[in-house]
Parts: structure tokens; sequence; C-alpha cells
């Protein structure tokens, strides 16, 4: 019993240790807002697009407005790196505020076309551009470099707690009488909370952290010789090449069935486009679960075999979507494929910034924030092809690629384990409440369906 207590102590203190700076506290509750709001978004545009054209094309279309603007990412990576991160979250989110608002005006004055809502959506993806590397840089400045992985992977979590409801309750919205515009303008009130409790932060970035030198010497580089310094540090390091690719790779696989769901919903299961909220819920649900799981694994050695493991089950949901003939086995993939996106995003986005030097942090977010790009941008590509071949056989064609993904980054792992080392102060690790050091937590047994993994990498398991 007391081991059982002890257990549990540990693992609240390694996911929760973020939580002791009261700023921080603050910023996850405005976090939760806007991403409530974005997770709505992603929903709500999907219904838009296709009850405005009827085809998977124009919702892969209408996305694809978004990704284009995120592979812009890296410019926004050097903005985080060279200006004061905490307006530059202010202006960007702001902007997106106002976005969702203009979208939400033209849909109740009737005014809403597809190209229209294209071009909105283009600079939505132009404020992610500038405010998402800056979040999370700001972020690691705000909580200092020994709560770096726990403060990212608590702002992942944040993303996790609002995912379960946010598409739901969109749903319930744009049935409503307030329909998709005053869904876009909840969304958008949403978003200005979030702005809100940023503007009253404090800016604790640390001088002369704008980039490789001095700032003086960043701007006398230029904007492009800064992304060309940012990959390059990226390049030269294996573990981060890794684990990008790994990062990229889940979220271009793992989003791809909230664009072909709204037509799999009409041409297969007979049901309208908006239980989508319904499936949502227990994707989110399911996120939301194993998140608060391996919430504390991320910055421990255990990280890895947990990601491996659940990028292969995003393989095994999309096959079981795939196969679904009724709106059940549909929930029963979406649960499964909730855990192997959400999982391995969160300990991996911890990871990519656990293993950065702080004048790195804007560029090396930014290209973890281009994969939203990519897997946007291939969603046009994805609804034409399920337009041609039908939604069950793209949704196979996922499952393999997640397979592919798991076993390749299974070797790639085993390459470089020896060379994922954070980035942390040479002071000693913080004993956590219950007496325990940061190390022993590191050291603490993996569950049992890991250890066959954990002994394939040559790792030695205590008893």
């Amino acid at each position: 019993m007391a081991r059982s207590i002890a257990a549990f102590e540990t693992w609240r203190d390694n996911t929760f240790a973020a939580m002791s700076d009261g700023h921080f506290r603050i910023l996850f509750v405005g976090t939760l807002f806007a991403t409530f709001a974005y997770m709505m978004m992603f929903l709500a545009m999907s219904v838009v697009s296709y009850d405005l054209s009827g085809t998977n094309t124009a919702v892969g279309v209408i996305g694809t407005g978004v990704g284009i603007s995120m592979l812009l990412a890296p410019f926004g990576g050097v903005i985080a790196d060279r200006m004061n991160r905490k307006w530059v979250i202010v202006i960007g989110q702001g902007g997106g505020a106002a976005m969702l608002a203009i979208t939400g005006i033209l849909l109740l004055l009737g005014q809403m076309t597809l190209p229209l809502m294209f071009v909105l959506m283009l600079l939505l993806g132009f404020t992610f551009v500038v405010m998402g590397p800056a979040r999370n840089a700001f972020t690691a400045d705000l909580v200092g470099p020994n709560l770096i992985g726990n403060a990212i992977v608590l702002s992942q979590l944040s993303h996790t707690i609002g995912q379960p409801f946010s598409p739901f309750i969109a749903a319930l919205l744009l049935e409503s009488a307030a329909g998709s515009g005053g869904t876009y303008l909840v969304m958008g009130a949403l978003v200005a909370v979030g702005v809100f409790t940023v503007a009253v932060m404090p800016n604790r970035r640390r001088h002369g952290d704008a980039g490789a030198g001095s700032e003086e010497a960043a701007q006398r580089r230029g904007v492009l010789a800064d992304i060309v310094d940012g990959a390059r540090y990226v390049w030269r390091r294996r573990s981060l090449r890794l684990m990008l690719l790994m990062f990229v790779s889940t979220v271009v696989i793992g989003f791809l069935f909230r664009i072909l769901t709204p037509a799999f919903l009409d041409q297969h299961l007979d049901r309208p486009t908006t239980d989508m909220g319904q499936l949502f819920l227990v994707n989110g649900i399911a996120a939301a679960i194993i998140s608060f799981i391996v919430a504390g694994m991320a910055t421990t050695r255990w990280a890895w075999p947990i990601t491996l493991v659940l990028v292969a089950s995003l393989g095994v949901g999309y096959l079981v979507l795939a196969a679904s003939q009724t709106f059940g086995q549909a929930m029963i993939a979406m649960a499964i494929l909730g855990p192997g996106l959400q999982g391995p995003v969160m300990i991996l986005q911890a990871r990519i910034m656990m293993n950065t030097e702080s004048a790195y942090y804007g560029r090396v977010m930014a290209f973890t924030m281009m994969a939203w790009g990519v897997q946007m941008v291939f969603a046009g590509p994805a609804g034409v092809l399920a337009d041609a071949i039908g939604e069950r056989e793209v949704f196979a064609i996922m499952g393999v690629a997640g397979f592919a993904v798991a076993v390749l980054g299974t070797f790639g792992w085993l390459a470089i384990r020896k060379d994922d080392h954070p980035v942390l102060p040479s002071a000693p690790a913080p004993a956590t409440a219950n007496g325990l050091s940061a190390e022993t937590a590191v050291l603490m047994p993996p569950p049992p369906m890991l250890r066959p993994v954990a002994l394939m990498s040559g790792q030695k398991i205590d008893r």
C-alpha cells in the first residue's frame, strides 16, 4: 500500500511540477480557452466547407489555406527568437481572434463563399505562424530550464483537456440557433480570453537569448540566415532530426481523418455530418486519458518506447476505421486514434524542447509547427484521393503508413538513443514532494507492456 502511494505521488509530482509557478498556472488557463476555440474550429471548418460544397476536395482545399500559411513557420521562429515573445503572442493570437470573428459575421450575413473562406483561413494560418513558435518559447522562458519539459507537456495537456468537449460543443452550436456564424463568434471570444492571460504575464526572457551570439549579431545576419542557422542546428543533432521527422509524420498521418470524416459519415454510415462531434468526443476522451497517464513519462527514459507503441496504435485505429460498418465501430476506432496521435505529439514536443538550447527555442518550435502546415497542405490531395478511390481506402493507406513510421522510428531510436541528451543546467535536480529526486523518477521501471521494447534497446530493468 505504501509503495502504491509513493508511486502515485511520484507520478503526480512528475506530471504537474510546472504548476508550482503561479504565472504558468494563469497561462495554462488562458491556453485552455484558446485551445478550446481552435479545437472547435477544426470541426466547424470541415462542416461549413462540406455543407457549402458537398465534396471532400473542398474540405481539403479550405484546410490547405491554413496549411500554406503555416509552412512559413520558420519566419515566425525567427521573430520569436529576436523580438519580445510576449507581445508577439498577443498580436498574433489577437489577429486570430479577429479572423474568427470576421468569419462569424460573414456567415451570419450569408455572404460566405468558398473562395472567401479560403482567404480567411489563409490569414488565420498567418496568425498561427506569428504566435505559435513564440508561445512555446515564451513558456520555456516563464518556467526556466528545470521545468521546460514538464511545462511543454502540460501545455500540450491543455490541448488534450479541451479536445473531448470542444468539437461536441461546436456540433451543438452548429445545430442550434447560433448556427455557423454564432459558433465562429464564440470561438473568437474564447481566443480573446487567451490573449488577455498572456498580456498580464511577466517577460522573463534572459538578455542575449535572441540567437546564436548577441542580438546585434542576429540582426546583422538577416532573417533567411537565421532560418538557415536554425536548420543547421537541427541537422547537426541526430536526435533532433529523428524527433522532428517522427513528429511531422505522426501529425500528418494522425490528423487526416478529420478531413474525411464528414463524407465518411454522410456516404458510408448514413449519419449527419455534425455527428463528428460525438466521434471527436470519444477521440478526445481517450486522448486525455492517455495524456494523463504518460505525461509524467515524457521526461524519462521510457518516453521513446511509449511513443513508438502509441504510433503503432495509430495505424491500428485507422485500419479499424476503414473497416467500420456502424457508428459504434467508428467510435471504437476514434478511441484508438486519440491516444495514437496525442501521446506521441505531447512526448515528442517535450523531448524536442528539452534537447534544444534557449537561443533556438523559437526556430526549432517553428519547425515542429510546420508539421501542422504540412498536414493541412496534404489535406487537399487527401480529399481528391478520397473522392477518387473512397474514404475507406484512404483510411487503410494511413493505417499502413502508421505502422511504417513506428517500425522506422524504432530503428532510428536504437541508432540515436545515446545522443538523446536533454539540455539542462548543471545544478542538482530538485527533490520531489515525496523526497525523490528527478533522477530517481527517471529510473522508474517501465509498464510491463514496454519491457520487451526496453530490453531490445539494451536498457536494464530494475525489478
